[in-house]
């Protein structure tokens, strides 16, 4: 037969076959363990700032209506105050007139609700007595009852004294000593009444007293039995109407005088003033060139840096913006420039600052607002604020048209001047007072140098040196009603620019550049 087939030789593959059925679905596995943290993310943007539900009126009117220590007719105060009295017993004050003081004193105590429970309603009372110093009388904490201290105040004794009247010095005192802790909020009033019988001593301290009264919130009044010329002067700081000179008469009637105390000042609602007690217009043709020097150098804190931007917006509502800065004469104007940038060096032909805007880059309030909280940024050089003063009298003062008649140039400083800087600080900070300028110095932070200070800022130093420790909101709240005030003095013209003090300084100066000038046109 036929052989068969070798048994090594493969036949072809074979057909595939019909998938299997799935099998049954397996049980579920343990929960595996957490994984580690991831890293953190970067930081959001800053959100805007939150917006108050009630504005403090309507929070005041909120806490009358629901709170059980409010009933019945307000009474005066209508708000909790802080109320003192300061006495003049200086060398010319009698028995007499301080009889006469005293009172005073009683009846308008008697005419107030005295504060004698934990409800915040009424008034605290302190009395100091005051002549070339102050000296307590009466402490807040002394009294919680009306008639109690009514009995201690009429059993206060004649005090003679050889002294004579600081004014503005015991207003300080007050400011800074009485008034130190006592309690805050917009429920809360701080009122001193100071009886006067003459001129002070030192007129200018009454203008420093009243831009820290204003600063610190706090309303004064001063019951004048003789000389007020330079009292109303200092009080024309006060654009509210409540800052008040009253002239009582040493004996008679004074119950015509005494209402008008108690209308515009002791019982004075700033949520419904009395129609009499009128704001204060600040004069006219009385605008200004105001640049501010901002100081982002390496120094300034990144945090302080966003809070100080809020405080230029804030002190920027206290300006009469001109609508036309570059052709009109009418209405201040702004500028704004930083320092100093990483790449500045005192020989290198770099700019010693960054220019925001000049006087007549804006016409309105919110862009400039809007400049300072977008476009504001640190630079992060070395600090070369003499420099910078420099520049900033070259480039933006001189070359701005129709010029205003003040001139003031505010410096925000974090720390003391790069060595450098310092010979070329020092002349150009004194030139410019020469010149008329207005030197103010914010001072930021616990490094600095007094003496650099000194020579950098206006006299009197108090008036125009603001030294702030650490930047939180109740100082910048200071700084920025410090400078409001300080814009009205300078609008109502008390200060000398330069001052009589540096005469022989300024005529220096000027006689050195007339042989300049002299010798150049010798040359030509």
């Amino acid at each position: 037969g036929i052989p068969g087939v070798d048994d090594n030789l493969a036949g072809p593959r074979g057909l595939e076959g019909e998938r299997g059925e799935k099998g049954p679905e397996g049980t579920t596995g343990l929960k595996g363990t957490p994984g580690d943290h991831g890293p953190l993310g970067h930081r959001g943007i800053k959100g805007a700032k939150g917006g108050a539900a009630l504005s403090p009126c309507q929070l005041i009117a909120y806490i009358r209506e629901h709170s059980p220590c409010y009933e019945g007719t307000p009474e005066c105060p209508v708000y909790l105050t802080e109320l003192v009295f300061a006495l003049d017993v200086s060398q010319d004050t009698t028995l007499s007139l301080f009889q006469h003081m005293k009172k005073i004193v009683i009846e308008t105590v008697n005419g107030i609700k005295i504060r004698e429970s934990n409800c915040p309603v009424g008034a605290r009372v302190a009395l100091v007595s005051y002549s070339s110093d102050t000296h307590y009388l009466i402490r807040f904490s002394d009294f919680r009852s009306k008639s109690r201290l009514l009995r201690a105040v009429n059993a206060l004794s004649y005090p003679r004294s050889t002294s004579r009247r600081d004014l503005g010095g015991s207003m300080r005192f007050v400011a800074r000593n009485v008034f130190k802790r006592t309690l805050q909020g917009d429920n809360v009033r701080k009122v001193a009444v100071f009886f006067s019988n003459g001129p002070s001593v030192d007129p200018v301290s009454i203008n420093t007293a009243i831009l820290e009264f204003s600063a610190l919130d706090i309303v004064p009044a001063v019951i004048v039995f003789n000389n007020i010329m330079d009292i109303n002067q200092s009080f024309a700081v006060d654009d509210s109407g409540q800052f008040q000179v009253i002239a009582f008469p040493s004996e008679g009637d004074y119950t015509p005088f005494l209402q008008r105390l108690r209308m515009c000042t002791l019982c004075y609602d700033k949520c419904k003033p009395d129609v009499a007690c009128a704001k204060r217009t600040s004069p006219r043709e009385a605008y200004m060139d105001a640049v501010f020097i901002l100081d982002t150098s390496r120094k300034m804190n990144p945090r302080d840096c966003e809070k100080i931007k809020g405080l230029l917006n804030d002190v920027l509502d206290h300006f009469d913006i001109s609508s036309e800065p570059a052709t009109s004469s009418v209405g201040d104007r702004v500028a704004l420039v930083s320092h100093a940038p990483p790449a500045f060096q005192p020989r290198l032909q770099k700019l010693p600052v960054k220019k925001e805007f000049d006087l007549v880059t804006y016409r309105e309030t919110e862009v400039m607002k809007k400049h300072i909280q977008e476009s504001v940024q640190q630079l992060g050089g070395l600090s070369a604020i003499g420099h910078a003063i420099q520049w900033t009298i070259n480039n933006i003062f001189s070359k701005a048209p129709s010029p205003r008649r003040h001139k003031i140039l505010t410096v925000i400083s974090a720390g003391e001047t790069s060595p450098w800087d310092k010979e070329l600080l020092k002349k150009v900070s004194l030139r410019a007072k020469c010149q008329g300028y207005v030197l103010l110095v914010l001072s930021l932070g616990p490094t600095y140098d007094h003496t650099e200070l000194e020579d950098l800022a206006s006299r009197p130093l108090e008036q125009h040196l603001i030294q702030l420790g650490r930047i939180h909101k109740p100082d910048l709240k200071y700084a920025q009603m410090f400078l409001k005030a300080f814009l009205r003095l300078l609008r109502n013209k008390i200060n000398d620019y330069p001052p009589a003090e540096l005469k022989a300084k300024c005529d220096k100066i000027m006689n050195q550049k007339t042989r300049y000038v002299s010798r150049s046109l010798s040359l030509v």
